[in-house]
């Protein structure tokens, strides 16, 4: 499995590719959204795992952009961002987004992401890794 893994930040890159290439998978890194569709175009992948905010072009537009290719119209796409304040949080509550998860979360839980999001959907379980949906709707009402 190809893994697009694109943040601005080349240390999460490169811890990023390193845990993900020990798990098994096959890894191309992107510095923003510019370069992630470029390398999109380049590569057959399989799952983006995308940050939110990053020069030239963040992750909500990338995502637009690469909704909009036909070839990658279902492509799972994980957003990842240190932030998790209410701006943030607002950002990724549309449902079209497939998942949110915070970078100081741990790795297994990034790998129960990769599992949910490559799954079939009509073989996917009904709530996602961690109920990380459910703590994402549970703050966006005010709860913590």
């Amino acid at each position: 499995m190809m893994i697009l893994v694109v943040d601005d930040e080349p240390a999460y890159r490169n811890v990023l590719r390193s845990v993900l290439q020990n798990a098994g998978y096959d890894v191309v890194l992107a510095e923003n959204g510019e370069d992630g569709l470029k390398k999109l175009k380049e590569s057959k992948i399989d799952l983006v795992i995308s940050d939110i905010y990053m020069p030239l072009m963040d992750g909500i537009r990338f995502h637009k952009e690469v909704r909009a290719l036909p070839e990658c119209a279902t492509l799972p796409f994980l957003f990842v961002s240190a932030f998790d304040d209410q701006h943030t949080l607002e950002a990724v509550k549309d449902p079209r987004y497939d998942g949110f998860l915070r970078k100081a979360r741990p790795v297994d839980e990034m790998k129960e992401w990769i599992s949910f999001l490559t799954t079939p959907v009509e073989k996917r379980s009904k709530f996602p890794p961690g109920g990380t949906r459910s703590r994402l709707n549970q703050q966006l009402r005010g709860g913590r």
